[in-house]
């Protein structure tokens, strides 16, 4: 059974607005989540997430339908904009110069294990100088897609990745920024919106996620006593992996979206970083 990790609606939600509402939602290994937002007053209305268990994983397909029948705001609702964000291991971002349109799985299959059974994606970021390439269960992806009717799929990384980009060059200083759902870890860094290095882990406890996460400052010699961390997803200052961390890094700060959107009594507690990765798919 998935366990729950938040279940916030807004009273303000109406089904028969939902022509006005943008739905988020982020999903593909171990967790599922969504927000629902509305797109006209720039309000946020609902935020789930959900952590699936490795029996659910196994059988995902069945376990995304049977999530979606039980949900009254996904299983019957149409609304004016949906949006897939995709998580997925396998990705790499190739510069504009090297990239080669009529080959994209030759560049996965350089770094990792890529099946018949695979569908291989690209995604072009202007911002990032690049194409992102990534890897998916075609069985997955296509049942996601049918079951949900998203306009777009994007991979969770190009959206972070772009945010973190600017948040660099507007600053204009060296972090490492890093993404936490469900056992997941994905992990970046910038300096004055260049990235230097970026990758995505799996991780069963604290340490191991520690461990990946002092990986970045090792790769561009950066101190964690020095450098800062931006944080994002779900992770608090009261949760063992920020207890962790802490003991290593001595800046640690929470992700803000730009323009964030207004949060009614109900979801006014919710500190934004939660849904941060959410936004940025937008």
């Amino acid at each position: 059974m998935a366990i729950s990790n938040y279940d916030i609606t807004a009273a303000a939600y109406r089904k028969e607005g939902a022509h006005d509402y943008e739905l988020s939602i982020l999903t593909g290994m171990d967790s599922f989540a969504y927000i629902i937002r509305d797109r006209t007053h720039n309000q946020l209305l609902a935020y789930r997430s959900q952590t699936l268990s490795a029996a659910e994983q196994e059988d995902w397909p069945e376990t995304l339908d049977r999530m979606v029948r039980a949900d009254e705001k996904l299983r019957s609702v149409r609304y004016g904009n949906c949006i897939l964000g995709w998580e997925s291991e396998r990705l790499t971002l190739v510069p504009t110069a090297l990239y080669d349109g009529g080959h994209p799985r030759a560049y996965l299959e350089q770094l990792t294990l890529i099946g018949l059974e695979d569908e291989v994606r690209t995604e072009r970021f202007q911002e990032l100088g690049g194409e992102l390439i990534f890897a998916a269960p075609e069985a997955r992806l296509a049942a996601a897609e049918r079951r949900l009717q998203p306009l777009r799929t994007h991979h969770l990384a190009g959206g972070l990745l772009s945010a973190w980009s600017a948040r660099s060059r507007r600053i204009g200083h060296q972090a490492v920024s890093c993404a936490v759902r469900g056992g997941q870890l994905f992990t970046a860094a910038h300096r004055n919106g260049h990235l230097l290095f970026f990758n995505t882990f799996s991780f069963t406890n604290s340490q191991d996620a520690l461990y990946y996460l002092l990986l970045a400052f090792q790769q561009t010699g950066w101190s964690p006593g020095r450098v800062p961390l931006y944080l994002c997803g779900e992770i608090t200052e009261h949760s063992e992996l920020y207890r962790q961390f802490y003991r290593y890094v001595e800046d640690i700060r929470f992700c803000a979206y730009p323009t964030p959107p207004a949060a009614p009594p109900e979801l006014a507690g919710l500190p934004g970083h939660l849904y941060f990765d959410l936004l940025c798919l937008g």
